[in-house]
């Protein structure tokens, strides 16, 4: 009998095992990776592509505070409900909450006292999950924090015998952002409502909300002194600073508040809909199934920890932006200032395009099917309002950031990857309005089919970049049935070739004469003001993913090509030049991975017969660049696409041209990867990962029929099935090429 029980008891634990492992998924997730450095992350509550971000906020709000919080602090400002990932500007950070135990006195400056409140913790009390935070104070105070789609809760538990307070602060400026107008009107002893107008980096941001509480108490407002605001009555002015009393009846207080850029009547229906109850450990339970059932889209199987970690802290972020922005109404504030209305789908905000295109939204079409439909719905709606598809959107805003028309892109992956669930030739008509548009270089592209240094800064970059997209619009055309527009816009995707200088092998600024700009060193780089964005000529060269084959030939051949990018990863990390970007991060040599055009470029050695320089350099960034700590991230972290990287390279293969529907391989970073790609669909992923050192890809099996390419397609991902790779710790030299 005894032997029966230990035979059951042994058997059980197997037959648990992969429950219990698909229950640590979510424990994987350490949110303060990419807090530190330049990662510019926070590591608040959110639920995956969540509307509301509710996180810390430090006092200070220079370049490396642009997402509200910095690691290197240990001052808490205040906990807010909208904050950006990872980008190079700040913005958000709206409705600021903080607890007190003070009082103001009767001659307090609203500012002053709330500045007074800034509070001092330390990194080793603080809690960070999928859907939860939390932090205690040095004055004793305690903070949860946790979301719905649409809603924030906080859990605030006070020292016992001090004063239960909360300062509300809707006026003070952040980073690039300043208030404008700002409304609070007290519904009841309970319950709040008003808005914060700013202008900054969304230049028209409109941010409405709706605040309950769990027990009554009296609300005291103003801008150049505290006064009562009775129930029924409202305070306007350009600033609002409030302090919350909730006496002595107890010192465990929950606020649910919620926002709307639409109108207070959709941030009450927000409530209403996702948090009409009062149970913070439902709300922190639903935000981590919310999030298990998001992760568990792709299951990673290995033995190194921290891999795992870093994996699916990654999938985390890919999976944090864009933002829910439409109302449970289904309403929204448009670029054009105007409230609009959704139906069928939803509309988000955040599009950060001119990073996204190359890996997040790849991702998204292996994994996130139906919001990919929301998302080109929400980049026709932006056309609908504004007359052009955005650059870089936020909040209901045009911000004109960055280079390219990479909504383009986005929109043609989309649509050639098979996902069509919106209007076709609407989206090719906003396409081809957008490209053709006189802006930003785009007149003299078109007229000397390359931009001239002196007409436009980032004229290489933007050239390159546009050229690019010339190509996403042609492959359109031509599903739609075109013919003359796919010729046409065809002919302008080799654009980039004007540009070329064979003397130097590297893109250069070119005069409108046909001049090359002099002086040239291909280290140079001055932000905002040179031919190249955020990089220099040896960085940006190499961005012609549409045609690598073209960009191989202007090299003299596959051989002279690759020497070059051995050149790239060997030079010296140093750049000429006093004012270069900041992004420009992440060397190896002259490759630069913490920031976006560098990231396609170690897979072109697959086009040259050489995999094996792919398979190596692909480790080395994954190995070195990538840590399970706060300072894991080597560069901005860009609304995922620095993790998106990182996740499609592990996984053994990377989108070098997004919307071509063909991934280059590289090599897997974990013995198995299970991709769940339909509903009762999966294709995995499996290697002999027997040691850190089994970087080298020996033979790879599609199916069970060996492969003799360097890459695979969508659709056969898609279809489900098995990619086996058979690796070795030394490199072999296989005759394979990237097409």
């Amino acid at each position: 009998m005894r032997i029966f029980l230990s035979l059951f008891f042994i058997l059980s634990i197997f037959s648990c095992h992969p429950k219990e492992k698909e229950l640590k998924i979510t424990e994987y997730v350490n949110p303060f990776i990419g807090t530190a450095e330049h990662g510019h992350c926070f590591p608040g509550a959110i639920r995956p592509f969540g509307g509301i971000q509710l996180s810390p906020d430090n006092p200070r709000s220079g370049w490396d505070w642009c997402s509200g919080y910095h690691y290197s602090d240990s001052i808490i400002a205040s906990f807010s409900l909208t904050h950006l990932s990872g980008t190079g500007i700040g913005d958000l950070q709206d409705i600021r909450f903080l607890p007190v135990v003070t009082s103001p006195d009767s001659n307090a400056i609203p500012e002053e006292y709330i500045r007074s409140g800034y509070a001092l913790f330390s990194h080793a009390d603080e809690q960070a999950e999928p859907g939860y935070y939390s932090v205690v104070f040095r004055n004793g105070i305690k903070t949860e924090l946790s979301v719905t789609d649409r809603c924030g809760i906080l859990y605030y538990q006070y020292p016992a015998d001090s004063r239960y307070a909360l300062t509300l602060d809707l006026g003070t400026a952040r980073n690039w952002d300043n208030t404008t107008e700002t409304s609070l009107r007290k519904i009841n002893n309970r319950m709040l409502e008003g808005y914060r107008k700013s202008r900054g980096w969304a230049n028209d941001q409109r941010v409405y909300f709706t605040i309950e509480f769990s027990q009554d108490c009296q609300i005291y407002v103003g801008e150049e002194k505290f006064i009562p605001l009775e129930n029924g009555q409202k305070y306007k002015g350009p600033k609002c600073y409030a302090w919350i009393d909730f006496g002595k009846h107890t010192n465990k207080i929950l606020a649910k508040v919620s926002i709307s850029s639409a109108n207070t009547d959709g941030a009450a229906a927000n409530l209403e809909k996702e948090l009409s109850h009062w149970s913070f450990d439902k709300v922190k339970r639903d935000a981590k199934q919310a999030w298990k059932r998001q992760l568990q889209k792709i299951k990673a199987e290995g033995h190194n920890e921290d891999d795992l970690k870093i994996f699916y802290t990654a999938l985390y972020h890919a999976y944090t932006a864009p933002y829910l922005f439409s109302d449970v109404n289904g309403n929204y504030k448009g670029p054009d200032g105007e409230i609009h209305s959704v139906k069928k789908h939803a509309q988000y905000t955040v599009f950060s395009l001119w990073d996204t295109y190359r890996a997040i939204h790849p991702l998204f079409t292996l994994t996130q099917k139906k919001r990919v439909g929301d998302m080109v719905n929400s980049l026709l709606k932006h056309y609908d309002s504004y007359g052009l598809l955005p650059v870089w959107e936020l909040a209901g805003n045009e911000t004109n950031c960055m280079i390219g028309n990479h909504a383009v892109a986005v929109i043609a992956e989309a649509w050639l990857k098979g996902i069509r669930n919106f209007d076709g030739e609407k989206a090719y008509e906003a396409m081809k309005k957008t490209v053709l548009a006189p802006k930003a270089g785009m007149d003299a592209y078109r007229r000397y089919h390359y931009i001239p240094f002196e007409t436009e800064n980032e004229s290489v970059s933007k050239t390159l970049e546009y050229a690019y997209d010339d190509w996403c619009v042609a492959q359109m055309a031509k599903a739609l049935g075109k013919e003359e527009d796919y010729l046409f816009f065809s002919g302008a995707s080799r654009n980039y070739a004007h540009l070329f200088d064979p003397s130097t092998g590297f893109m250069r600024g070119k005069s409108a004469d046909g001049e090359w700009k002099q002086p040239f060193s291909p280290l140079y780089s001055k932000h905002r003001d040179d031919e190249y964005t955020e990089g220099n000529a040896w960085q940006y060269s190499w961005f012609v993913p549409h045609d690598v084959e073209g960009l191989i030939a202007l090299h003299n051949g596959k051989e002279a090509f690759s020497c070059k990018l051995d050149s790239l990863f060997t030079l010296e990390a140093a750049l000429e030049g006093e004012d270069a970007s900041p992004d420009i991060s992440g060397f190896i040599g002259q490759y630069a991975h913490g920031n976006e055009p560098s990231h396609h470029i170690a897979y072109l050695y697959n086009y040259t017969g050489q995999p094996e320089k792919t398979q190596f350099y692909v480790n080395e960034i994954l190995s070195n660049l990538y840590k399970n700590t706060p300072d894991g991230l080597c560069g901005n972290e860009d609304c995922g696409q620095m993790s998106a990287w990182y996740v499609f390279s592990a996984m053994g293969f990377y989108p070098v041209n997004p919307a071509e529907g063909k991934y280059q391989l590289g090599c897997p970073r974990f013995h198995k990867i299970t991709l769940k790609v339909g509903p009762e669909k999966k294709f995995t992923i499996t290697a002999n990962k027997d040691s850190e050192k089994h970087i080298y890809v020996k033979e790879v099996y599609l199916n069970g029929e060996k492969l003799e390419r360097t890459w695979i397609t969508h659709e056969e991902i898609m279809k489900g099935g098995e990619l086996d790779f058979v690796l070795d710790t030394r490199p072999a030299r296989p005759q394979q090429t990237g097409r």
